[in-house]
């Protein structure tokens, strides 16, 4: 039967070897340039598949640019969601019927970026459906809002109530 501290060495330089180990793949991993944490697959995934140049856009990147008359904000959520509340200066085009009328599309053709929104905290799919038919219409520079109205409310983010002023 082996001592006691015997036992307790062999334990210790077991350790040793383990940390030693663990040591050198992370250093290698480093010089190697392998990710030692795996992206999460749905931060990096566009939000629409078949169009992977719409891209997301994060809550404060959006805030940043709510002012900017170059950035038109779309509302995929029914008109009555929209006049309850929405995002200044957005306009309304819901997608109650997966559908897009070419005047409302007429108003984003003239800005640099379009953000399309909904009323869910995830990945909604009227405004991703949104997003699709304004890229298939060759509006350049679409872009989904992350998080949507809720997030956005949350954030104790601007917002105004009433009806579209400029939509047709």
């Amino acid at each position: 039967m082996a001592q006691p501290s015997a036992t307790r060495a062999v334990i210790v330089e077991a350790l040793r070897v383990l940390v030693v180990g663990a040591c050198l793949g992370v250093g290698y991993g480093i010089v190697a340039g392998v990710p030692t944490v795996a992206p999460r697959a749905t931060s990096c995934a566009p939000p629409v598949a078949t169009h992977p140049e719409i891209g997301w856009i994060e809550q404060n990147d959006a805030r940043a640019m709510v002012d900017d008359t170059e950035v038109m904000f779309v509302d995929a959520r029914s008109l009555s969601d929209y006049e309850t509340g929405h995002i200044p200066n957005a306009i309304a085009m819901p997608m109650d019927t997966g559908a897009i009328d070419e005047s409302t599309t007429a108003l984003v053709r003239g800005v640099r970026t379009v953000i399309a929104y909904c009323d869910t905290t995830g990945e909604c799919a009227s405004s991703r459906r949104l997003a699709s038919l304004l890229a298939e219409d060759g509006v350049r520079d679409v872009r989904v809002l992350r998080g949507g109205i809720p997030e956005w409310l949350s954030n104790d983010f601007p917002a105004e109530s009433g009806p579209c002023r400029i939509c047709p």
